[in-house]
């Protein structure tokens, strides 16, 4: 897990982020000023282990004894896993333009041919169908965040997006009545990946919820409304 600098105003407080589906640490850059000033930033990743738990495990072990987690997608799934499997660690959560629901049969397929037609053609990142349907649709032909989706995708490489691609999601709505931490769900009302039904699904079933919606924004939120991310962030955590 990486750190970056703590910021001389952060009073000890640890933040951890997990990114999603092909996503690397500079998902955060555009709220990583904000975050800096709240805490000590810790990155983790999701390039290593086939499944949700396994990845969770993974990450539990480089944890700080006490930290505020961030999981952005199928970040959130490893995030909700790490919340429940160790909630002595997690003093508060935090899941972006996440999920709880099972990979449907559709995706399976979907994702198997994907694989498959990697072993015939080379790997040259996510389509720019996947990328666009990423984002709102003003933003669909914004070539600067389609750049950094797709520089994102190719710096992590065949062999991630193949493990990741792989990985089957099972129900986990029943997990959220067992997390008892505060924690904020923050969706976009725009979003074609993780429908908003799906977050105030999360939100319904947890003890301790914050619920927020961002408009006008698709998927990626901490790239396409930064500094909208990064105030409610910063009044969550703070309070």
């Amino acid at each position: 897990m990486k750190k970056h600098a703590q910021h001389p105003l952060a009073n000890g407080t640890d933040i951890v982020l997990i990114p999603g589906f092909m996503c690397d640490t500079f998902l955060w850059e555009m709220i990583l000023p904000d975050l800096k000033e709240l805490g000590s930033v810790h990155f983790s990743d999701l390039n290593h282990g086939d499944s949700i738990d396994a990845i969770a495990s993974r990450i539990i072990s480089q944890l700080p004894s006490s930290c505020i987690l961030i999981g952005f997608s199928l970040g959130g799934y490893v995030a909700r896993r790490v919340a429940l499997m160790a909630p002595e660690k997690i003093s508060k959560l935090i899941l972006l333009n996440t999920s709880a629901r099972a990979t449907t049969s559709e995706e399976i397929e979907r994702n198997q041919q994907q694989i498959k037609m990697l072993k015939i053609f080379p790997y040259k990142g996510q389509t720019i169908t996947a990328l666009k349907r990423a984002l709102h649709p003003d933003n669909a032909d914004n070539t600067t965040l389609l750049t950094q989706m797709q520089n994102m995708s190719l710096a992590l490489g065949r062999e991630v997006f193949i493990r990741q691609l792989s990985i089957v999601r099972e129900d986990g709505y029943a997990d959220f009545e067992k997390i008892f931490c505060s924690t904020l769900v923050v969706a976009s009302r725009q979003d074609q990946m993780r429908s908003l039904s799906e977050a105030e699904n999360i939100a319904a079933a947890l003890p301790h919820p914050t619920f927020r919606v961002l408009d006008q924004c698709g998927h990626m939120s901490p790239l396409e409304k930064p500094q909208e991310l990064a105030n409610i962030l910063r009044s969550f955590i703070t309070n």
